[in-house]
């Protein structure tokens, strides 16, 4: 059996110190706010396109997220990972209210519960991608985990298909602050949808 390392252990069950606190969708309301860098990987998928930006407040930084996923279903157009929510909490204040973001996400799958991280925040991540499959059913990215500034490794719900490539670079200050998709949109019942394709993240002091 293959051994878990402990830290991603330690992300899976902490409790989060905001539960029960009052959540508000950020939907593109800080998108003026400063980044100083973005972190991305190099193993999207190939298919769909860009869509928009969406950052947390001012000195709010991403401490936990939830992903949208859709449960396999055989032998139907399978998308696997569809959409990646993040929840800014502000810094040295896990009392105040939590915002949410998340970019564009696919039409497909239910919402997952929350991956915290034990302390600190975001800072990098890495993707789990299935690679195209020719005449067979794509689903493109699957599963999604992330670093803490703690150096502890997150992972959530996720789906079956695919492999993890390499980590993204870590933000060097603050932490992860935004997100913007990739995203395949529906086409209808006799094209092959994959939905979410590539992602990528913004740091801010």
């Amino acid at each position: 059996m293959q051994a878990i390392p402990i830290l991603l252990l330690v992300g899976l069950t902490y409790v989060s110190p905001v539960f029960g606190k009052r959540e508000i969708s950020a939907n593109g309301t800080f998108s003026n706010r400063k980044y100083y860098s973005s972190i991305n990987v190099s193993n999207g998928g190939p298919w769909g396109t860009w869509t928009w930006i969406d950052l947390c407040p001012e000195h709010f930084y991403a401490m936990g997220y939830s992903v949208k996923m859709e449960e396999y279903g055989g032998a139907s157009d399978d998308t696997a990972l569809n959409g990646i929510r993040l929840f800014c909490i502000k810094i040295n204040n896990t009392s105040s209210a939590v915002y949410t973001v998340e970019s564009d996400s696919g039409k497909f799958g239910q919402w997952s519960g929350i991956t915290w991280c034990p302390t600190g925040f975001l800072t990098a991540f890495q993707l789990k991608v299935e690679v195209p499959q020719g005449i067979l059913d794509d689903t493109a990215a699957n599963s999604i985990k992330f670093r803490c500034s703690s150096g502890a490794i997150i992972e959530g719900t996720g789906g079956s298909f695919g492999d993890y490539g390499g980590w993204s670079n870590a933000c060097t200050r603050g932490g992860i602050c935004g997100i913007e998709t990739k995203q395949d949109p529906y086409h209808n019942a006799f094209i092959d949808d994959t939905a979410l394709n590539d992602v990528r993240f913004f740091c801010c002091d």
